[in-house]
C-alpha cells in the first residue's frame, strides 16, 4: 500500500511539473493550468459560466456513455465481489461530490473511471471463467447466464463504442471550419479572424492558427455586438451566426445532431445498411468581410 502510495506520489508530481513547463512556455507566464481550472471551478464556482446540467446528469447520462456495458458489470462486480466495493465506493463519492457543481462535463469523471472498471473486470472474470470440473462444479444455467450477460455486455459496448465514436467525429464543426478557411485563404496574407464561442468550444485551440506564419491575428473577444464585428475591423468571422451585418456568409459547416433509423423507403429499396445514421446539421459558418457595413449576405 505505501510503495503504491509513494507511485502515484511521484507520478503526479512528474506529471505536474511537465504540465507546469510545457503550459508555461506556451501561455508566456507561469501556468499550472489542472489547478487554474480546479480552482475556477470549484472555488470560484463560476464554471456555471458555461453552461449547466441537472444534479442526477452524470448518473443518468455521462456515467452509461463514458462505460457503457461496464457499468452494469460494475453493479455485478460489487455484489460478488467485496474486495472491490471499496475503491469502487470511492469512485461513487467522487461522482457524487461532483454533481454538486452545476456545470458538467463528462470529461471532469474520467478519475473515477477506473474504479468502475476494476468492478467491471472481476464480473466479467468470474462470468467467463470456466467450472472446475475436477472439483465437481458444472456449468448450470445460472452460469450460462451470466456468461451470456457477460458477452452482451462487451457487444453493447462495442456498438455504443462505434456509434459514440462516430458521432464525435462529426462534433468538432469549428475546428473543420478553421480547417476549411485556411485551405481556402493558402495564398492570403494579413487576414483578421473572429472566432466566436460556438467555434471556439467545438474544436478551434491555437495549434489551428496556422495563419499566424502569414501575418494573420486570431481574436475570440467576448461580449460584442453582431453590429460591432465590421468596426473592429475583422475580415473573416467563425461563428454560429448564419447572418452577421457587413459580412457575406461564404461556408457552412455541419455537425452532429443525433441518430435516426433508416427510413421505410430506404428499406423498400433495398438501401438500409447501416441500418442507423448520423444527423446532422449547419452548425459553424465562415464570413467574409464586405465594404458595406449594412449590407449581408446569409448561408
Amino acid at each position: 500500500l505505501l510503495g503504491g502510495a509513494a507511485a502515484t506520489l511521484l507520478g503526479a508530481a512528474l506529471a505536474a511539473g511537465l504540465s507546469v513547463l510545457v503550459d508555461s512556455h506556451l501561455w508566456g507566464r507561469p501556468l499550472w493550468p489542472e489547478l487554474e481550472v480546479l480552482l475556477f471551478n470549484t472555488v470560484a464556482n463560476r464554471s456555471s459560466e458555461w453552461g449547466v446540467s441537472p444534479p442526477l446528469w452524470y448518473l443518468y447520462s455521462a456515467l452509461p456513455r463514458a462505460l457503457l456495458g461496464a457499468l452494469p458489470l460494475a453493479v455485478a462486480g460489487a455484489l460478488a465481489e467485496p474486495r472491490v466495493r471499496a475503491p469502487l465506493a470511492c469512485g461513487v463519492a467522487f461522482v457524487a461530490l461532483y454533481s454538486l457543481l452545476p456545470h458538467k462535463e463528462t470529461r471532469f469523471l474520467y478519475p473515477a473511471l477506473p474504479a468502475f472498471n476494476l468492478a467491471a473486470a472481476v464480473a466479467l472474470a468470474r462470468a467467463t471463467r470456466p467450472p472446475r470440473v475436477d472439483k465437481g462444479k458444472h456449468w448450470t444455467a445460472a452460469r450460462a447466464f451470466a456468461l451470456l450477460a457477460a458477452v452482451g455486455c462487451l457487444a453493447a459496448s462495442a456498438l455504443g463504442a462505434f456509434l459514440l465514436s462516430a458521432a464525435a467525429y462529426e462534433n468538432y464543426p469549428g475546428g473543420m471550419a478553421m480547417a476549411a478557411l485556411h485551405a481556402a485563404e493558402q495564398e492570403t496574407a494579413g487576414l483578421s479572424v473572429h472566432i466566436e464561442n460556438a467555434a471556439a468550444m467545438t474544436g478551434v485551440s491555437r495549434f489551428l492558427e496556422e495563419g499566424r506564419e502569414r501575418g494573420w491575428a486570431y481574436s475570440k473577444e467576448e461580449g460584442l455586438p453582431l453590429e460591432a464585428y465590421h468596426a473592429k475591423g475583422f475580415d473573416r468571422l467563425v461563428t454560429g451566426h448564419t447572418e452577421v451585418p457587413g459580412f457575406a456568409c461564404t461556408h457552412s459547416v455541419l455537425s452532429f445532431d443525433g441518430y435516426e433509423l433508416v427510413s421505410k423507403q430506404e428499406l423498400l429499396e433495398g438501401d438500409w445498411w447501416p441500418p442507423i445514421d448520423l444527423r446532422v446539421v449547419p452548425t459553424v459558418y465562415l464570413h467574409q468581410r464586405l465594404e458595406n457595413a449594412t449590407q449581408s449576405r446569409g448561408c
